[in-house]
């Protein structure tokens, strides 16, 4: 075991280029790794201790896990990729050993030694830098969210579990590929050919997607049952595994399809390249797949918080309008009125009655007529149509229900007897758009009513004087200063959590995303590298070098593009299935996750673009002689 491990300190700080290139690159990933990692957990540290009383429940506990484990995931896989590094040739290499007499475990320690070497220097690295940086940390600001230096502090476990977990998976994949008999050694000398991959990779995918299926098609208003939920986390989880096993299947198919109808040599070339080995592949694309399979998921979960009613009424304020109500007589409207428009800020005014639908019985619906003109109606919501002011009309979208006859008698006090009344004929007609949303914050009404309509009767129901401002958040406040009382404000605590949560989601998204770019530029440039040989067997058999570029972006291209719109798509059913869950489901941020995609294709392509240029050297004498 001694010469092992001598040989393996000597293979990993020796050899050609390629092998010192391998050592950096794996010792670089677990240096990025750890100081990520060891960063993560100080800041969920520092919430802890800084937010106490927002994570005191066991539901926020668990959302702060799930950051943590999402940024931990693709660190992981880079890990696990950088462990797999220039896995046929150390394949092959293990394989000659094992034809010179090694055992089987000798070789996996010299696998073991090499690969360790470089994953603990590079986790001791990593441990240096975040020691360093560590007050950096204090000073940024994410999500309107600052640390103190005293706060951001791993636990000792948690360095413990970053050191040892980081160079372990490292470890633990650079052992796999050690032969174990000979049989498989004189195999592996001479060449690394795969076998071709099982259909039985898609079986966790399917079944994903089933369950998935199956929550969205148990909707209900009420809260969803226990089991529903463990199917639900049971489903995605199995998508962002089944996204990854299924890759090479996806591939040796397209690669099966591009081989019998694809037209001239560069298309044969690529085509018999990914079909020698799908799974090398996989490993190139898995990090950027699993990012953007997370961060598509956690955009979802944002939009939840997005798509509330407090959050939409606060975000209005802040970007578009601020509004309020002042409940006041009809005697009383127009000073009022006047008054408010006095205030900085203000842009206007408008002035509504609210007649009460007459019901005495459990059988009859208490509806609430909103009265005003069409012109009104157009200053407060320009977007809805079909006003008419000399006929009542809908504003509701179940308008009608439990409603019969002609004609609706209103009081201009409440709904029960007393006041005066007035009978208007039934609506027949709708008004266009979101009336809820368009007249927020006036109460919802069913039916809009025109001014000249109700006549009198109007002058001794209540009146809600509509004030508008300039967007921001005091309008509230500088009423009050002027004497007035609003009876309506934003809940902006709550629009501040759910803007801070998005930021904390972008920012997480980012770090995802640049570990993913980075695992699939390790990757791509090491396995550019090993294909070096068979580009220069290509060009002494004459093949053009113009030709083989186009087959290294085309091999390149059809991982990227099918890795990225499978892990984008599946993301999407992730979060469809999560806003599925609930009395009012909401649509899944396409637009933004396509946006994601975009940026990471292109992105992916500059690298793949970088690989190609290093696997297409001129050809030399010692290239030739390698060969």
């Amino acid at each position: 075991m001694t010469r092992a491990v001598a040989l393996g300190l000597r293979l990993a700080g020796g050899g050609a280029g390629s092998a010192r290139l391998r050592s950096a690159m794996v010792a670089t990933a677990a240096a990025i790794g750890t100081w990520l990692l060891l960063s993560v957990t100080a800041i969920a540290r520092a919430e802890q201790v800084q937010v106490a009383g927002l994570y005191s429940s066991a539901e926020m506990q668990r959302l702060l896990l799930a950051v943590v484990l999402a940024i931990a995931l693709p660190v992981l896989v880079l890990a696990a990729t950088a462990g797999r590094l220039s896995a046929a040739l150390r394949e092959r290499r293990l394989a000659n050993l094992r034809l010179l007499g090694m055992t089987p475990a000798q070789t996996r320690m010299v696998a073991v030694t090499e690969a360790g070497v470089a994953a603990v220097m590079g986790t001791v690295a990593g441990l240096v830098a975040f020691l360093l940086t560590r007050p950096l940390l204090g000073q940024l600001s994410v999500a309107n969210r600052d640390w103190t230096l005293e706060a951001l502090r791993p636990r000792g476990t948690d360095y413990l579990i970053v050191a040892v977990v980081l160079p372990l998976v490292v470890v633990a994949l650079a052992a796999l590929p050690a032969r174990v008999n000979l049989t498989g050694a004189m195999s592996g000398a001479g060449k690394a050919d795969s076998s071709r991959t099982s259909w039985l990779r898609a079986v966790p995918l399917v079944i994903g997607v089933a369950l998935c299926g199956y929550v969205i098609s148990q909707q209900s208003p009420n809260d969803p049952p226990g089991p529903v939920i463990m199917v639900l986390f049971g489903g995605i989880a199995l998508l962002g595994v089944g996204a990854i096993l299924v890759v090479p299947v996806f591939v040796r198919l397209v690669a099966d399809l591009m081989l019998r109808h694809g037209r001239g040599p560069a298309t044969t070339i690529a085509a018999r390249r990914l079909q020698a080995q799908p799974a090398a592949v996989t490993r190139v694309i898995s990090g950027l797949m699993i990012g953007l399979f997370l961060v598509t998921g956690a955009r979802s979960v944002v939009v939840a918080f997005e798509s509330t009613s407090q959050y939409i009424s606060a975000a209005r304020h802040v970007t578009t309008e601020q509004r309020t109500v002042l409940a006041v007589s009809a005697s009383r409207a127009g000073s009022v009125a006047e008054r408010a428009e006095q205030v900085d800020g203000v842009r206007g005014t408008v002035v509504f009655a609210s007649l009460s639908r007459d019901c005495t019985g459990l059988s009859t619906i208490c509806s609430t007529a909103l009265v005003g003109s069409c012109a009104d109606l157009e200053q407060v919501a320009p977007q809805l149509r079909g006003c008419r002011d000399d006929r009542p009309t809908w504003l509701s979208t179940d308008h009608g229900e439990g409603l019969t006859g002609s004609t609706i008698r209103w009081r201009t006090r409440g709904h029960r007897a007393g006041g005066d009344t007035v009978t208007l004929p039934t609506p027949t007609s709708r008004i266009g758009g979101d009336a809820y949303a368009g007249m927020h914050p006036l109460d919802p009404a069913t039916v809009f009513v025109p001014r000249a309509l109700a006549g009198t009767a109007v002058d001794k129901a209540q009146h809600s004087v509509l004030v508008t401002a300039e967007p921001g958040r005091d309008l509230f406040e500088r009423l009050r200063a002027a004497g007035l009382r609003p009876t309506t404000s934003p809940d902006f605590v709550n629009y501040d959590f759910v803007a801070g949560l998005r930021a904390m989601v972008w920012a997480i998204a980012a770090v995802i995303l640049s570990v993913g770019l980075l695992a699939f530029a390790v990757a791509a440039i090491d396995r550019a590298i090993n294909r070096r040989r068979e580009v220069v067997s290509l060009q002494l058999i004459g093949v053009s070098p113009g030709l083989l570029r186009r087959t290294q972006w085309l091999e390149a291209a059809l991982p990227i593009a099918a890795g990225t719109l499978l892990a984008i798509g599946l993301g999407l059913l992730a979060g469809a299935t999560y806003l599925s869950i609930g009395d009012s489901p909401q649509h899944a941020p396409w637009q933004q996750s396509l946006t994601l995609g975009v940026v990471s294709v292109l992105s992916a392509f500059g690298i793949a673009g970088l690989t190609v240029l290093a696997a297409s050297p001129r050809i030399r004498p010692d290239l030739i002689r390698a060969e």
